[in-house]
């Protein structure tokens, strides 16, 4: 004889609440006490509680079939010190995609985004933390912030948290992100198939800090595997952009004929300097907002990266995953090649 499988039901008795509340307690449902949750939950391990997956697989596609019902809010934090703008589409339209794709998935799931800043007059950790209870939210997609390597004290343990990229340094929380280190190996690598040998690297030093290295690490591999490592490859530009200066002197010195660059306003300062693009040089860049663009290089899924995000935080609030985790996950969202007008085949 099987044994008896423990159910919401069995759950419900012992706690002394309704099925229903057992239900809405494992689904971090912000109408329930953050108390009566945490004791539903010890209740269902202490209970050896294992959802069935059949039932599981069955709710989940009911969910899909059926219209989304108001479940409660998800707050996108943002950090608008130093004057840090996360909408300026000019200078970072990945942000506000990453925000759109959120937006749009969390509403599937019943959710609302709502926006809370960090450096907002008068604010503190803990009269944000407490403005974030009082509208019953438990899920915080945390917007990059404006400086690499930063820290943030905040009461994360009453949170589940999902951010994004790697400006954020400590805590360590879970991550959404492009795949910079393979989009930048692929640009290199479609600049070599088109006849490209002489490949630069033009990079701020703040974009890579904020990359992790990511980019710098992919340009090196991809150096080496060709065989041009052992001192050859070419030292990196990593001067301010606007540096017309510093840029001048790094391409007589050196000689590229293609660069790989982390701004896609980079392709207008070698105009500016006079530089024909792609008859003299060609130039590729790894993280393309969009294909609404005459360059070659990489587009990254920013939208699909928001969206993905939510998809991780909703299982977080499912899971009652709150704090900073012990393991941090690192979650890749591939992009995709753009040939662009920026290059061409090089002849032997």
């Amino acid at each position: 004889m099987e044994p008896h499988r423990v159910t919401q039901q069995d759950i419900a008795k012992r706690a002394g609440v309704h099925r229903a509340t057992v239900s809405m307690a494992f689904k971090g449902h912000a109408n329930i006490p953050k108390a009566t949750r945490d004791r539903i939950m010890e209740i269902a391990a202490s209970m050896g509680y294992t959802p069935d997956p059949m039932l599981s697989a069955l709710a989940a596609y009911r969910n899909q079939r059926r219209p989304a019902t108001y479940h409660g809010t998800l707050a996108w934090l943002i950090n608008s010190a130093y004057g840090f703008d996360w909408r300026d589409r000019t200078l970072r339209p990945h942000f506000s995609d990453y925000y759109e794709g959120a937006a749009t998935q969390a509403k599937r799931y019943g959710f609302q985004v709502e926006i809370f800043d960090f450096n907002a007059p008068g604010m503190t950790s803990p009269r944000m933390a407490s403005i974030l209870s009082a509208r019953g939210v438990s899920g915080i997609l945390l917007c990059p912030q404006p400086r690499p390597e930063t820290s943030l004290d905040f009461p994360w343990s009453k949170f589940s948290t999902v951010t994004f990229g790697y400006s954020l340094a400590t805590p360590r929380l879970h991550t959404v992100s492009a795949t910079q280190y393979r989009a930048m190996r692929l640009a290199v690598h479609e600049l070599r198939r088109l006849g490209y040998r002489r490949i630069g690297m033009v990079l701020d030093g703040d974009h890579d800090l904020r990359t992790d290295h990511n980019y710098l690490a992919g340009y090196l591999v991809e150096e080496h595997l060709a065989g041009v490592g052992g001192g050859a490859t070419l030292p990196t530009l990593s001067a301010p952009y606007p540096d017309h200066g510093a840029v001048t002197r790094w391409l007589k010195a050196h000689r590229p004929d293609a660069i790989v660059t982390g701004n896609y306003h980079f392709l207008d300062v070698l105009r500016s300097l006079g530089k024909k693009v792609p008859e003299e040089l060609g130039v590729a860049c790894p993280l393309l907002p969009s294909p609404d663009t005459e360059l070659a290089g990489v587009i990254e899924n920013s939208v699909e990266i928001g969206s993905v995000a939510v998809d991780f935080l909703i299982g977080m609030i499912h899971r009652q995953e709150r704090g900073v985790p012990a393991n941090p996950q690192r979650i890749h969202v591939e992009g995709r090649w753009l040939p662009g007008s920026t290059l061409r085949q090089q002849h032997a």
